[in-house]
C-alpha cells in the first residue's frame, strides 16, 4: 500500500479512496482521529463539544443509483436506492454532512427509513433491535469529489480535503450505507 497524505488524495483513483482503519494506522489527522473512530452517536459528541443542541437539517432526499462497488457492499439486488443527505448542525454551524443510501430491497422491508424527516438516523437505529454495523472505512475526499462538493457547497470555508468515513448497517439482514464527512467546524 502506498503512503497516503491528505495532499495526495486528489491523485488517488476512485477505488483507492475508501480504506479500512488498519490500512491507515498513524495516517489519520490527529485532530480528527477520535472523531473518525467515534463508535457512538455523532450527535452526542457534537453536543458535548459545542455545548448546544444538535439538529438534523435535511438537505435533500431523492431516488438515486448505487455504484457497482456500493451495490456489492450493500448486497443489493438492484442499483436503485433512496438517498438522504443531511447536515448535523449545532449553534447554527454544520459539523457533519452525511449521505445515507438505502437500496430498494432494504426499503421494501423498512419503509420507515424514507420517512425520517429531521430525525437522527443514528438515534433511531440505536433504538432498533437486531442492528449490525459493518466496519468503518475512511477516505480523504478532495473538494472536487462529488460527495465532498455537495458537503462544502453551503460553506464559506472550503478545505482542499474533507475526511470521511462510511459503514453499512444491517436491519434484519438488509443493509444501508452511511457516509459521513467531517466539516471544518469539527477541527476548531
Amino acid at each position: 500500500m502506498r503512503k497516503l497524505s491528505a495532499n495526495s488524495a486528489a491523485s488517488l483513483l476512485p477505488l483507492d479512496l475508501w480504506m479500512r482503519g488498519r490500512d491507515l494506522e498513524g495516517r489519520l489527522p490527529a485532530r480528527l482521529a477520535d472523531w473518525l473512530n467515534e463508535p457512538g452517536l455523532l450527535t452526542d459528541r457534537i453536543h458535548a463539544r459545542s455545548g448546544a443542541p444538535v439538529a438534523v437539517r435535511v438537505v435533500e432526499e431523492h431516488l438515486a443509483f448505487l455504484t457497482q462497488e456500493q451495490r456489492a457492499l450493500l448486497e443489493a439486488r438492484a442499483d436503485s436506492c433512496f438517498a438522504r443527505r443531511i447536515e448535523l448542525v449545532s449553534a447554527d454551524r454544520p459539523w457533519v454532512y452525511a449521505e445515507t443510501l438505502i437500496p430498494d430491497h432494504t426499503l421494501e422491508l423498512h419503509p420507515w427509513l424514507a420517512e425520517l424527516g429531521d430525525s437522527s438516523l443514528g438515534s433511531t437505529l440505536a433504538d432498533c433491535a437486531e442492528v449490525t454495523r459493518g466496519p468503518f472505512e475512511f477516505a480523504p475526499l478532495p473538494a472536487s469529489h462529488p460527495l465532498a462538493a455537495q458537503a462544502l457547497a453551503r460553506l464559506a470555508e472550503t478545505p482542499e480535503v474533507v475526511w470521511a468515513r462510511r459503514s453499512w448497517f444491517a436491519l434484519r439482514g438488509r443493509r444501508l450505507l452511511v457516509q459521513e464527512l467531517f466539516l471544518p467546524e469539527v477541527s476548531r
